[in-house]
C-alpha cells in the first residue's frame, strides 16, 4: 500500500537524481555517449595541429577509455537493475537497498573519472601550447554537459 508507493517515489527520485537513467540509456543527442568529451570531434584535432605520432596516441587513449566506458556503463546498467528489483520486491529491505543506492553511486563517479582520466592521459602527449587549447575546449565541454545535465533534472523535476 502505502509504503510501496513511498518506495517507488523513492527509486524513481534516485534514478532521477542519478543523472544516468535507464531511459536515457539512448539519448537523442549523441554527447553524452561520447567516451570521451573531445576525443572523438576531428575539428578540434584540428585546431590542436597534432602530429601524426600525436594522433596515434589519441586514438589509443580513446580506444582504451572507450573500452573501460563500456565495462562500467553495463556494470552501472546491472547495479540499476538491481536497485529496482529490491526496492519493487514485497518486503523492502533497507539496508539491502542503501547499499544497492551506493553501489549505483558509485558505478557513475567510475564513469566520471574514467572520462578525466583520458583528458589526462591525453593532456600528457601535448605540448604546453596545445595544452592550453585543449583545456579551452575542455572548458567548453564541461560547461555544455552540467547546462544540460541542469536542464535534463528540470525536465524531470516537472514531470508529472
Amino acid at each position: 500500500g502505502c509504503m510501496r508507493k513511498f518506495f517507488v517515489a523513492l527509486l524513481v527520485a534516485t534514478f532521477v537524481s542519478a543523472g544516468a537513467t535507464l531511459a536515457q540509456e539512448n539519448p537523442p543527442d549523441p554527447p553524452r555517449h561520447a567516451p570521451m568529451l573531445g576525443m572523438g570531434k576531428p575539428d578540434i584535432f584540428a585546431k590542436l595541429k597534432l602530429s601524426d605520432e600525436q594522433k596515434e596516441q589519441m586514438k589509443n587513449i580513446r580506444f582504451e577509455t572507450q573500452k573501460k566506458e563500456i565495462e562500467l556503463r553495463s556494470k552501472l546498467a546491472l547495479s540499476s537493475l538491481e536497485l529496482g528489483r529490491l526496492v519493487m520486491s514485497e518486503t523492502p529491505d533497507k539496508a539491502a537497498i542503501e547499499k544497492k543506492m551506493n553501489e549505483v553511486v558509485a558505478n557513475e563517479a567510475s564513469l566520471k573519472m574514467n572520462k578525466l582520466n583520458g583528458w589526462f592521459e591525453a593532456n600528457k602527449n601535448l605540448t604546453p601550447e596545445q595544452q592550453k587549447v585543449w583545456r579551452e575546449f575542455l572548458r567548453a565541454e564541461v560547461m555544455k554537459v552540467t547546462a544540460r545535465e541542469r536542464r535534463g533534472r528540470m525536465e524531470n523535476e516537472h514531470r508529472p
